[in-house]
């Protein structure tokens, strides 16, 4: 048992956190096309469905303000919008009075999503270092980021798991960790949409507990519920009822039985109020939301900040332990030198931001080690396969062509390789990224670049891997600039589907990507340049060829071991061998006169285009929730 009696220096709603900041909003609508139609034919305007309409309200420092309402009503679109994540069709926004400043706004606030997704290979400790870095930058000294970090585990109560990776932490330590991430930069507005969500009563008490603790701080905290109980709304301190787009009520929770009574709406004895205005709101909306003047009614805010705080108990269950203590006050630095004064939006430089981001990856990747085994294993495995079936082919004429069907084969493995590992992982990370970035974080052209490095070193050394084991039991010619050529080729072409499986991810999820993956790569497969030769594709699709990246690098391995003036293929006297020559080959293929330096430079633009169009894809995903 914790109680907030234990909290004595609590008492008297202690305003610890300097510029409180008051969030008020007037006339604000939003609604959305029912159809792609809609936004093109001007008639069809009248088509839109409003999903808020002309609500207005305030909520203040230091309070626990909960926007409720049933599915569907409009109250998370509400916080999207507060939160800056979307923008309202009509209405203002203020902070303090003033039009809200959105840059100036977002660098003082914080917006933690319903799925609070963190990166599950890290531990606690090293969550909170890594948003240390990125968030504090180096304006904060590392013993004060030491500092900052000790006092957030003590107070969220996540001491005794600080060392345990996030994909073994419960449901309540993980919503935890994610106010925690965001309290680093000690944000003077708090959103947390449906924070209780997918958790039992007892862990929903402790979180609630924590965010009204953290109001009384002076942080404006804002949250969304679809349906709190009892037990949760003795900590709240301002209700927002949202029915059907409008406000049906806005006032303190113990105000509310009162206010349903004046409109002759009997709550029954020991009935939950909230609960029956949920029940009742169908049908009565249009006099609630007159009565609330759309949340412009503060009539029912009479004495929020109760003296009953004191009373508030909450349980635990055992290992779920969490021992709040106050945080101190920002100290003059940790504010208005850094937070507030920060002219750039964000804390870090773009190459610091990129430098722990690339740090953090490859220790993601370190922590994950069946992931990298398996990737190399799959390359030395199937590398000893096709060494095996085509042993000792490269130096005789009679199996030409086998050599042609085993380069062919080079390039599909590791495109598929490389283009399926990285479309799968990439759009898990997404949720993860948008709050990120949301928050500030970093930028996302910080996060792009460190994800494409960090997954190079292991792409190289397992493809390198594959094309040495391969090349030898092949017996190709022992040449270094053959070899060098050879390899450089599967290199490229494994960046270019690196490229390509980045611009899926970034564009469907796991589920879609792995549908649409090879629809959108089997086009290059069929252009490649062996299964339909260059000179027999129709004038109408030479484009394709031109874009296709397994194509120059197939060109490429055929310059690589047939080219530069090779030496006649042996053959056996008694043996027709046509393509014993290797100009004979080059020539069947169409890359008799083709320049590799020229396929490199078409693969580097190629992988570079790719790169570019999947960050513009990223970008655009991570402004919407896509």
């Amino acid at each position: 048992m914790a109680s907030e009696n234990s909290d004595s220096h609590e008492t008297n709603s202690t305003l610890l956190v300097e510029d409180t900041l008051t969030i008020s909003f007037q006339n604000i609508s939003y609604n959305v096309a029912t159809s792609c139609w809609t936004n093109i034919n001007p008639r069809a305007r009248k088509t839109r469905k409003t999903i808020l309409n002309d609500v207005s309200g305030t909520f203040n420092a230091g309070e626990l303000s909960v926007i409720m309402g049933p599915s569907g009503a409009g109250k998370s679109t509400l916080m999207d919008i507060l939160a800056g994540y979307t923008k309202p069709s009509d209405g203002y926004i203020y902070i303090n009075g003033r039009i809200r400043n959105e840059k100036k706004f977002r660098r003082r606030s914080c917006y933690i999503l319903q799925d609070d997704k963190v990166q599950d290979m890290l531990t606690i400790r090293e969550s909170l270092n890594f948003a240390a870095d990125l968030k504090l930058g180096n304006h904060i000294s590392q013993e004060q980021k030491k500092q900052r970090i000790n006092e957030i585990i003590e107070s969220l109560g996540l001491r005794a798991v600080i060392d345990v990776k996030s994909v073994n932490l419960s449901g309540g330590q993980r919503k935890r960790l994610a106010i925690g991430l965001e309290l680093i930069s000690d944000p003077q507005i708090m959103f947390l949409d449906e924070p209780t969500s997918g958790l039992d009563s007892s862990i929903s008490k402790q979180i609630v507990y924590i965010l009204h603790f953290l109001a009384r701080q002076g942080r404006t905290v804002v949250v969304t519920m679809h349906q709190p109980s009892a037990t949760l709304l003795r900590m709240v301190d301002r209700l927002y009822a949202v029915v059907g787009g409008q406000c049906a009520y806005v006032g303190a929770e113990t105000q509310l039985r009162p206010c349903l009574e004046e409109m002759n709406l009997k709550c029954p004895a020991f009935h939950n109020p909230v609960d029956f205005l949920i029940e009742i709101s169908a049908e009565n909306s249009d006099m609630l939301i007159r009565e609330s003047e759309n949340g412009r009614n503060t009539r029912w805010m009479s004495n929020t900040l109760r003296d009953s705080d004191n009373n508030i108990t909450v349980e635990y269950k055992p290992g779920e332990e969490v021992s709040l203590t106050m945080l101190p006050a920002p100290k003059e630095d940790f504010t208005r030198k850094t937070l507030l004064a920060i002219k750039s939006t964000y804390s870090t430089s773009f190459w610091k931001q990129f430098t722990i981001l690339t740090r953090r990856s490859l220790w993601t990747i370190w922590r994950d080690p069946w992931f990298a085994l398996t990737f190399a294993s799959i390359h030395c495995g199937m590398a000893l396969l096709v060494g095996t079936l085509y042993y000792k082919i490269g130096n005789d004429g009679f199996y030409a062509l086998d050599t042609v069907k085993f380069l062919q084969f080079c390039l599909l493995f590791l495109m598929f390789t490389s283009f399926s590992a990285i479309s799968i992982r990439f759009p898990q990370e997404i949720p993860v990224i948008r709050r990120e970035h949301f928050n500030r974080w970093y930028s996302a052209g910080a996060y792009y670049m460190s994800t494409i490095i960090s997954v190079v070193p292991l792409q190289t050394i397992c493809t390198l891997l594959f094309a040495f084991i391969t090349y030898f039991l092949t017996t190709q010619p022992v040449d270094f600039v053959r070899i060098c050529n050879f390899c450089f080729i599967l290199l490229m072409v494994s960046y270019v589907s690196l490229c390509k499986g980045l611009l899926i991810g970034a564009i469907f999820n796991v589920k879609n990507g792995v549908i649409m993956g090879p629809f959108f790569i089997m086009p290059f497969v069929m252009f490649s340049g062996n299964f339909i030769k260059t000179q027999d594709v129709p004038a109408l699709f030479n484009w394709i060829l031109q874009i296709s990246f397994l194509k120059h690098g197939f060109v490429g391995l055929l310059l690589s071991v047939f080219g530069s003036e090779r030496p006649n293929l042996n053959c056996e006297d008694h043996i027709y061998c046509h393509f014993k020559v290797p100009k004979t080959i080059l020539k069947e293929y169409g890359a008799l006169k083709e320049d590799y330096v020229s396929l490199v430079i078409a693969l580097f633009g190629i992988g570079s285009t790719v790169a570019i169009i999947a960050f513009i894809i990223l970008k655009i995903r991570l402004r919407n929730k896509w």
